[in-house]
């Protein structure tokens, strides 16, 4: 039960996030940590992004249903914000860790993290379902 409501918790995180590049692009571009410094304001890519997460938010809100279908739904909906971590995990690899302590936290935590831990709960939901 703790494990439905905190996917369903990510879930909403994703959801508000890709809502908030979405409405409001600009305003996320210049407040999430280390973002500016990966390049110029893009509205196409950060939207695109944008629906990603929405998509993915709404699959991990699914944790609050019960049955196979929900499980496959939050294991879909967690799969993009996790390769999304992967890709951030070998930027890591491979240019070293960012020397600013603010967007070592915000994507650690915020990205890396959160991205592992909703993946994880959403492997478990779908093997306890019986789906992997």
């Amino acid at each position: 039960m703790i494990s439905r409501a905190v996917l369903g918790l990510l879930g909403l995180f994703h959801l508000i996030n890709g809502l908030w590049m979405l409405l409001a692009p600009e305003g996320w571009y210049a407040a999430v940590p280390g973002v500016t410094l990966e390049g110029p304001f893009n509205h196409h890519f950060i939207g695109d992004i944008g629906l990603a997460f929405i998509a993915s938010g709404i699959g991990m809100m699914m944790s609050f249903r019960m049955g196979k279908t929900a499980a496959a739904f939050v294991l879909a909906g967690a799969t993009w914000p996790t390769l999304h971590a992967c890709f951030h995990v070998w930027e890591w690899v491979v240019d070293g860790l960012p020397s600013d302590p603010h967007i070592l936290a915000s994507t650690g935590i915020g990205v890396i993290v959160v991205s592992f831990l909703g993946f994880a709960l959403a492997w478990m939901r779908a093997k306890q379902e019986g789906i992997v």
